[in-house]
């Protein structure tokens, strides 16, 4: 027979409120099936592919920023976790001339040279977008938006 324990009876009531509250507070939780992510080549105009910091930067306000990080001489990037958005990708390569990368688009102008600018990928909740390559590499972009750090 067990005796009665005002402590463990707290305890247990406690424990009862929080399941039927759904931990009331706390943050819900993301499944796979709600995030999407990213992917692509990555074509640098080095030999050999410096390492590299690649975000997709979201256009909500504020504007979410994912990153991965890739090694010497890795030719593809994957981007996970993504919050249903519009992104462009950006990347910034270490150590090398060509710094500043994308994935961008050709744009029409009236007046040559014009710059190319980074294209927008529209992730959908749980999609997976591939073919999102980071395509072109300059010495420096100052219209690129701020890279996240490390």
């Amino acid at each position: 027979m067990q005796t009665f324990s005002p402590r463990r009876s707290l305890a247990c009531m406690l424990a009862l409120s929080l399941v039927a509250s759904g931990c009331a507070g706390s943050e819900p939780r993301r499944s796979d099936a709600d995030t999407g992510s990213i992917e692509g080549a990555i074509q640098h105009p080095a030999h050999i592919i410096p390492a590299m910091h690649i975000c997709a930067i979201g256009s909500g306000q504020p504007a979410a920023r994912v990153c991965v990080t890739t090694r010497n001489d890795q030719a593809t990037y994957r981007i996970d976790g993504l919050a249903a958005d519009d992104y462009i990708v950006i990347a910034s390569a270490r150590g090398s001339l060509y710094s500043a990368g994308g994935h961008v688009q050709p744009v029409q102008c009236i007046r040559a040279p014009c710059p190319e600018m980074p294209a927008t990928v529209t992730v959908a909740a749980g999609a997976h977008v591939a073919n999102v390559d980071v395509n072109r590499f300059y010495e420096k972009r100052e219209d690129f938006p701020a890279m996240p750090p490390e």
